[in-house]
């Protein structure tokens, strides 16, 4: 739909939301889009309990609901023109993530660009927060490697040397966000290379224009900083690691996540081994038996 009705709907279902809900959000717009799909509300603390669908869908004026749990979808009318309808997406959270859902989902296309930077040093932003990855765990469990540092919008963009006033506000332009990704300091044109690109981005890179124009057009055209050793700012995986542990105050749990896992992988491979030495003794009973049957005979 056309940014004038895109506006004009979202800011209606927004108040009509707002009646339900104590705080409601609609993640800002991209640069420079002029065409516009479903519209996302995020909404959390209901104003009365149990909060009921078909009060939400009533509220929206919706034709067709489609209820599930966090996010439920309503098909609300189209203006003026009869029989076509917009899909209103409301995803319903707790109060602690508000800031950071409607951070993340605010700027996507932001973070699809980061993420490449930031990911080689172990680094990893999701809709929870901004992780650390334990390199150990990595290598057998993705997710289990992941401890959250911070779900705090500001903590996130100050820790990347980021301007925080971007928390909030919509780039002017494209070029203005290409620019905003390459002063992070986890910023390397190298981790950019189309060949070197992982899985997740190189399917970006096939289904998102903004994405490609960032690696074919921005990047080439960056010129190489210079940067001081990687003992000198940290700038290391295991630098950021480090670092991360002590700001956030993370060593604690970091440590007794390794420990755990230590022991589970201990333990698997406790009751691999026993297995394993049950299988040889059992195929050594049967050839012992089968000797002495071929004996007897």
């Amino acid at each position: 739909m056309p940014p004038d009705v895109y506006r004009a709907v979202r800011d209606r279902c927004l108040a009509q939301v707002a009646s339900l809900f104590q705080r409601v959000a609609s993640p800002i717009e991209a640069p420079e889009k002029t065409t516009f799909g479903d519209i996302d509300i995020l909404a959390c603390e209901p104003k009365a309990l149990p909060l009921r669908i078909e009060a939400l869908a009533t509220a929206l004026n919706a034709k067709r609901t489609i209820p599930s749990k966090p996010t439920s979808c309503f098909a609300v009318p189209y203006p003026a023109l009869e029989g076509s309808y917009v899909q209103v997406d409301v995803h319903v959270c707790e109060s602690k993530d508000f800031d950071w859902e409607i951070f993340h989902q605010s700027h996507g296309d932001l973070w699809n660009l980061l993420g490449s930077s930031i990911r080689p040093f172990g680094l990893t932003a999701n809709d929870t927060g901004l992780h650390i990855r334990i390199p150990e765990i990595e290598e057998h469990d993705r997710k289990k490697s992941q401890i959250i540092l911070t779900a705090d919008p500001h903590t996130v963009f100050d820790f990347l040397h980021l301007d925080t006033g971007f928390f909030s506000r919509p780039f002017d332009t494209v070029d203005s966000m290409f620019e905003f990704v390459s002063r992070s300091r986890f910023f390397q044109p190298e981790a950019y290379i189309r060949h070197d690109l992982k899985a997740n981005d190189r399917k970006r890179l096939a289904q998102r224009d903004l994405y490609r124009r960032f690696v074919d057009d921005f990047v080439p055209s960056t010129k190489p900083k210079a940067r001081p050793s990687d003992g000198e700012t940290g700038l290391s995986r295991q630098g950021v690691l480090e670092e991360s542990l002590e700001r956030f105050g993370k060593r604690a749990e970091y440590e007794a996540r390794v420990q755990a896992w230590r022991t589970e992988r201990m333990e698997l491979a406790h009751k691999k081994a026993t297995r394993e030495w049950r299988k040889r003794k059992a195929m050594a009973d049967e050839a012992y038996a089968d000797a002495w049957i071929d004996w007897l005979k």
